[in-house]
């Protein structure tokens, strides 16, 4: 998402499109969000109010590009991309991988498999190690 927000802004894209573009890429963020934080409660992973401060953040600050975009700063769709390409890298190299480390070794999740895809999050199917199904929000 963030590299076709990056074509439309690099290709003088028309508003519209590249504010269509924002709204899906939040969207995603958002989603994406909520289920790995969905994921930690469910195993309760220590370290999780870190985490979801990090998240928080990153949120904040997309919704200040967000804010500048719509109203036609197309500067602010720039700075939105750099600032994403870096906190996605610096996020997944340590939060992430030790979330990752926490859910491999946690006794209900035996494996995850992190996919980027379509589907809604509520489609998730939650299986614990003995292929029982789980709601992970239950407590």
């Amino acid at each position: 998402m963030v590299s076709n927000l990056q074509k439309a802004l690099s290709g003088s894209g028309p508003s519209l499109e590249i504010r269509k573009l924002t709204q899906r890429l939040t969207a995603c963020i958002v989603g994406h969000f909520a289920h790995e934080e969905r994921l930690m409660q469910a195993a309760r992973y220590g370290s999780i109010n870190w985490h979801k401060q990090q998240h928080d953040a990153a949120r904040r600050r997309v919704g200040q590009f967000v804010l500048g975009i719509e109203q036609g700063d197309h500067k602010a769709g720039v700075a939105l991309v750099e600032y994403l390409t870096s906190w996605l890298r610096d996020h997944t190299r340590l939060a992430d991988r030790m979330m990752g480390a926490f859910l491999r070794n946690h006794r209900r999740i035996c494996k995850l498999t992190f996919r980027a895809g379509t589907k809604p999050m509520d489609s998730c199917a939650w299986v614990d190690a003995d292929g029982d199904r789980f709601d992970p929000l239950a407590k």
